[in-house]
């Protein structure tokens, strides 16, 4: 299951895994009930899925939302939870997949992580970000390529920020084929270290973006010299990699996302039922400790009751795509895109699970 890094001398961990036990990650085995759902059929700015969630301090909720055919922009919205059709929205241009992202609360404000600097493949669809951006939240703005602080770790692609403010950790995931395996990197560094770090000019390597229909950009193929802040001078607090999509115990299914601590790193998967009654959707967590030995895995069994999902409201099909989990206290939450069949229509909902220590 791990990958080493190439530059990474002292190899894959021969250490046994860190002990790992907390109430929510074992109440993943439960039933799907009503005391579960934190968040349900929240319709957003687009009909189209979700791809990460972030949950505040308050309890608002934070999304982000490839906008339909316009594949180039991302909305990212906040509401409270159940509010359908919030209308607080910052949209980001060329900025990738949105594949994970995370919300910081400081001094009275929330800023935005996220994967930037995406490229247009020829679908169409943005991904292969190379820098990460750290951009404050200003609901009606909207900002292309990247903002505010600009990160960039050398050598890498495609690479998804989280952050856990309470604990001063920033981490970086990106993919790299290693030996001939696609294999997905987890870095975690100090918080404020990366923050104190100096702007250094960055050469990035040729993207390509721009040409929507909705887009005052015409499809432009560029190399950027950007100012940013550049991860590898730093020392991780830790660093591995597990190899994806080879039938193992992790990577078995769709990445849809990840979350960290000190200790571990959570790493989620899952994939939807294609509407097909008699088919449940699948959705894993799987808790990595920092030497990359894996802890835990579960399913996670609420998804799996077709009826019961209809009976609450959250999918009438069962169709519930994993996307997004955060750890907040004693707490965690699992984002799920939604699908809801309304005469010829064919909604795109968002639904929040919680699960806790109590």
């Amino acid at each position: 299951m791990i990958a080493c890094d190439d530059n990474d001398s002292e190899g894959p961990s021969k250490l046994e895994p860190i002990a790992f036990s907390e109430k929510y990650f074992d109440k993943l085995s439960t039933p799907l009930t009503d005391e579960l759902v934190y968040s349900k059929a929240v319709y957003l700015k687009r009909n189209s899925v979700i791809q990460s969630i972030d949950v505040a301090n308050d309890g608002t909720i934070y999304y982000v939302q490839i906008a339909g055919t316009d594949q180039h922009q991302l909305n990212v919205l906040r509401g409270v939870p159940n509010e359908t059709k919030p209308t607080d929205c910052m949209v980001l241009e060329y900025f990738g997949h949105g594949t994970n992202m995370a919300i910081e609360e400081t001094n009275g404000e929330t800023y935005i992580w996220m994967g930037s600097h995406g490229n247009k493949g020829s679908d169409g669809e943005y991904g292969g970000s190379q820098t990460i951006c750290r951009v404050k939240y200003e609901a009606g703005k909207v900002v292309q390529l990247a903002g505010g602080d600009i990160f960039h770790l050398n050598g890498t692609r495609n690479i998804h920020p989280a952050v856990n403010a309470e604990k001063d950790l920033l981490g970086i995931q990106y993919s790299k084929t290693v030996s001939g395996v696609n294999s997905r990197f987890f870095v975690v560094y100090r918080l404020s270290e990366a923050m104190k770090l100096s702007l250094t000019d960055v050469k990035l390597d040729a993207l390509k973006y721009g040409g929507e229909t909705s887009s005052d950009i015409v499809e432009t193929s560029v190399e950027l010299t950007v100012k940013a802040k550049e991860l590898s001078q730093l020392k991780p607090l830790y660093k591995f990699a597990v190899s994806d999509g080879h039938g193992g115990a992790v990577g078995e299914l769709s990445f849809q996302g990840y979350d960290i601590d000190e200790q571990f790193v959570y790493y989620y998967e899952g994939i939807g039922n294609d509407n097909k009654v008699d088919t449940s959707s699948k959705a894993y967590v799987s808790v990595l400790d920092k030497n990359g030995r894996l802890s835990a895995r579960k399913e996670v069994n609420a998804i799996k009751d077709v009826e019961k999902l209809e009976e609450l409201g959250l999918a009438d099909r069962g169709y519930m795509e994993a996307e997004g989990i955060k750890i907040k206290g004693n707490a965690m939450y699992l984002g799920f895109a939604s699908r809801r069949m309304n005469g010829n229509s064919d909604e795109r909902l968002a639904n929040v699970l919680k699960y806790t220590n109590n």
